[in-house]
């Protein structure tokens, strides 16, 4: 019995390799294509690490390496390693589509180790590899990682453009595609090949006005790829990039570190371990950095490497373990499917020495979906957050580590990461009063940069500098226009395309937010709210005109009116001398010879056809028939023309009281005598090119049919058309900028009341993180009272004076103006009768001095003295009496003298008429 037991151990001894002194030695095979060197070259490092750590097992290396992906090959390589009597075969990489190795590897006992991606399996396709483990992250779990990394606060990307190489795995990319739908406001996609001319890719994406752009491309052509966008601005300060590749930290990269290289980087890579220092003279001294396990491909060889040496140090240690002695396909090795499953019971604290990853620990399908994911900045190499599939994105200040890389934290101290600096925005405005203009320089001072600008928008941004703490420099437009869409090229410009180019951050002027400026870029909150009125010529006020009253008819018809009152008057007196009804009956005269006396004189008839014109009465009336109806036709006559002109009178006096007929929007569409426009590609024309309202409608059908065009360039140019034409051209433009013309310009005025309400804000690229940053700060400074400050100081500190005196308020009341005429013609009226009156009087002077044979001054005197005594109503037939009791004046007891002879006057005519 005891010879056969003997013989057994013996077999046993002899086909494990053990009879050596040095203890046991395991096999290991590794298949790697010819391009793969550096990581056959870390398989042999892992390798010579784990034989170092002890003498009771070694492992030796067998290597095969393949120069094209063929099935046969891989299949004749993978039965000389076993042959050899490999305890697990080592690759090949996923550049291979043959699963062979996997199915021999299953068919014979032995353990397939993997390092990178291969597709995923299915549930039947797992049966057939079951002896297949893999140390690379599961693409489900980075798939998920990337998408929770580009959810997160930090990131918040909303849109952006995936640019990957064709043979890229999108696998890792599919909870982004369920994320965001592949759409211009979600996910675009932009796929290159190898070898390509990259700048292709970028100018795709540059003329998509995108600036976040998730890279997915191999490590080794990855600089290549991102040297191209630097030629189109890709590289600014609100650019994003997002790289996948966990190798980009060995992909050269941090070449493009740089002042001028601002584009906010972040890539992710799979944290490696970082074992506790060492306070040794090697460690202090020695600076030599390992760079054999840079990669990700080549740490997780080494891990594939210490994971199957610590399960085999562990198994080996059991009864029953031997090595693998037969050909492939003629026998099974019985500890393989044990080997694999104490390599998924192996936790990251049982290996020694430890993973060059963190957090490796298998599944039972052989997958690892355990690990710490670094989001990093590339260009300088510095962490910012870690991702884990428990705990999701955690900010890497809020992470204690067991330890620190002194020394690679003292190298990094001297870099400054310029992407996060805070940034100098670059403003977009355009050159308009009183928002942003030129200073001007008096004599001997020259400003530069920001100091050349004045206006509300500077000031505004200088408040909004110092509340977000931020800097900035004003670059004006060239084209000096707010931003419209031009359709036939499917372009903006202005303010808005500078924003869209990235060649500025901030816009700002009074920009109108519109629905259309929204769907390319995004605005804070309002700083200012306003409306649409009607910028108008102010008409000087009509000069005075005391003799307006005379304005209903022309000199022409006033000279015939007279010619026509001379007329009828000299009618009236033939047709009274013809007509016998118009003789009085006859009377005796001095002579006692009877005559007949016609009344119908040129005084008579005069006052007749005053009388009428006028619409006074008269006591002379005609009785005879011609008489009658020549008059008639004359009241006839004399009825229409006072009451035309009363008529045209009121009109008269009624126009020149109103000041205009245009008070409304309605009022200037209704009338084809004044035009009006507004400013080209404004937000006023777009208010009405694309309203639904009626009135709004036909207002833009008028300004689009005006010649010359109705259309400005600017504000500017638009109140001097006002200006200059006097009164035939109305111009449409906010309510703020016309108040400030109309302050400043004595001649311009608004019309109406304002009506569609707008509102200004600040513009800056679609998804800018720091939008909201600069909402919150408008409304602060809006809480404080710092933007009705600001708008007092620049829309209603004026040092325009107007002279408003002539201007009246139409209340429907006459000033003497209107009336004064009047006056004047009452004054000349009383003038001219008291000359005719005095030059008669003194004619009455001179014939009573004839007749009576006195002296003219005596007559004069005795008239005057009975002239001023206005209380006498009755006059003597002489007013003076010459006698030697006459006094100076020629009166002697006038009022008795008076008496007494009028008294014996009519006692002689009655005496006569007995």
């Amino acid at each position: 019995m005891f010879p056969l037991k003997f013989l057994v151990l013996a077999a046993l001894v002899a086909g494990s390799g053990a009879n050596n002194d040095n203890g046991l030695v395991i096999k290991i095979g590794a298949i790697f294509f010819d391009t793969e060197m550096d990581l056959a070259e870390a398989f042999d490092a892992a390798v010579e690490e784990v034989n170092a750590l002890t003498t009771d097992l070694k492992l030796e290396p067998i290597k095969h390496y393949v120069t094209v992906d063929d099935s046969i090959v891989l299949q004749d390589l993978s039965c000389d390693l076993i042959g050899n009597g490999v305890a697990a075969i080592l690759g090949p990489s996923s550049k291979t589509t043959s699963d062979i190795v996997e199915v021999l590897c299953n068919m014979t006992g032995i353990p397939h180790l993997q390092f990178d991606w291969h597709p995923q399996q299915s549930s039947r396709e797992r049966l057939n590899h079951q002896l297949s483990i893999n140390v690379a992250p599961s693409e489900l779990i980075i798939s998920t990682a990337l998408s929770d990394i580009l959810r997160s606060k930090a990131f918040d990307w909303k849109s952006f453009t995936i640019a990957y190489e064709r043979d890229t795995h999108l696998a890792r990319l599919q909870h982004i595609f369920a994320w965001k739908q592949l759409h211009k406001t979600g996910i675009k996609l932009q796929e290159f090949q190898r070898g390509d001319d990259y700048r292709i890719l970028w100018k795709r994406i540059n003329n998509a006005r995108e600036k976040f752009v998730l890279l997915d491309c191999p490590s080794d052509i990855l600089s290549d790829v991102i040297n191209a966008s630097i030629s189109f601005n890709m590289t600014g300060s609100f650019n994003n990039l997002f790289l996948t590749n966990l190798d980009t930290h060995v992909s050269g990269i941090d070449r493009f570190y740089s002042s001028k290289f601002t584009v906010a980087v972040a890539a992710v890579r799979i944290r490696s371990y970082i074992p506790p220092p060492v306070h040794d003279e090697i460690d202090v001294f020695d600076n030599d950095v390992d760079d054999r396990f840079a990669s990700l491909s080549t740490q997780l060889v080494y891990d594939a490497v210490v994971l199957f040496y610590n399960a085999v140090l562990q198994l080996s240690q059991h009864t029953g373990f031997y090595t693998p002695q037969f050909s492939c396909g003629r026998g099974f090795w019985q500890p393989g499917p044990h080997l694999v499953q104490q390599m998924k019971q192996l936790t990251p604290k049982q290996i020694k020495p430890p993973y060059k990853t963190q957090r490796l620990q298998l599944t039972q399908d052989g997958q690892r979906e355990d690990f710490n994911l670094e989001v990093y900045n590339p260009i300088i190499d510095r962490v910012t957050h870690i991702w884990n599939k428990d705990f999701q994105l955690v900010d890497i200040d809020k992470i204690r580590e067991n330890s620190t890389q002194a020394l690679k934290q003292r190298r990094l101290e001297n870099k400054e990461d310029f992407s996060q600096k805070p940034v100098r925005y670059t403003v977009a405005t355009r050159v308009g009063k009183p928002y942003f203009s030129w200073r001007e320089e008096p004599e001997g001072v020259h400003y530069e940069g920001n100091e050349r600008f004045e206006g509300y928008a500077v000031d505004l941004i200088y408040k909004l500098a110092e509340e977000c703490k931020f800097d900035f420099n004003f670059e004006p437009v060239r084209d000096n226009k707010y931003g419209s869409y031009d359709a036939a090229t499917d372009e903006w410009d202005g303010i808005i395309r500078q924003l869209i180019d990235n060649n500025a951050q901030i816009g700002i002027c009074d920009l109108t937010i519109t629905q259309a400026r929204r769907s390319v870029v995004d605005f804070t909150v309002p700083f200012m709210q306003l409306g649409i009125s009607i910028l108008s010529y102010k008409q000087p006020p009509p000069q005075a005109d005391i003799y307006g009253f005379l304005n209903p008819y022309g000199v022409d018809v006033w000279l015939y009116v007279m010619v026509a009152m001379l007329i009828t008057a000299m009618a009236l007196i033939l047709a009274g001398r013809m007509d016998s009804y118009e003789w009085e009956p006859p009377v005796l005269n001095e002579n006692n010879e009877q005559e007949r006396e016609n009344i119908w004189h040129l005084h008579n008839t005069m006052w007749l056809v005053l009388g009428s014109i006028l619409n006074q009465g008269c006591d002379l009336l005609p009785r005879g028939l011609p008489m009658r109806l020549l008059t008639a036709f004359w009241w006839i006559f004399a009825l229409l023309i006072s009451q035309t002109y009363i008529a045209k009178l009121a009109a008269f006096i009624t126009s020149s009281k109103m000041t205009g007929n245009i008070a409304s929007l309605h009022d200037l569409v209704d009338q084809n005598k004044v035009q009006f426009g507004t400013i080209r590609g404004g937000a006023t024309s777009v208010y009405f090119s694309e309203s639904n309202d009626t009135e709004n409608r036909m207002a833009w059908n008028k300004m689009l049919s005006v010649k010359p065009d109705a259309f400005t360039k600017n504000n500017e140019e638009g109140v001097d058309r006002v200006k200059l034409s006097r009164g035939t051209y109305a111009f449409l433009m906010e309510t703020t900028n016309l108040q400030y013309y109309v302050q400043r310009n004595c001649e311009l005025t608004q019309i109406g009341e304002s009506f569609g309400e707008k509102h200004y804000g600040i513009a800056v690229p679609l998804n800018a993180n720091f939008r909201s940053n600069l909402s919150v700060g408008i409304l602060k400074l809006s809480e404080r009272g710092v933007l009705y400050n600001l708008r007092n100081k620049w829309f209603n500190a004026n040092d325009t004076v107007c002279d408003n005196s002539g201007s009246t308020n139409d209340d429907g009341q006459f000033d003497m103006d209107a009336v004064g005429g009047l006056f004047v013609v009452l004054i000349v009226g009383i003038f001219v009768s008291f000359l005719i009156g005095l030059a008669e009087f003194l004619w009455h002077v001179h014939r009573t001095a004839l007749k009576e044979r006195v002296r003219p001054m005596v007559a004069l005197k005795g008239e005057l003295n009975f002239l001023i005594r206005v209380w006498l109503r009755r006059k003597p037939l002489r007013t003076y009496r010459e006698s030697r009791d006459s006094t100076s004046t020629g009166y002697s007891s006038l009022g008795q003298m008076s008496s007494t002879s009028s008294v014996k006057k009519k006692k002689k005519s009655k005496k006569r008429s007995e």
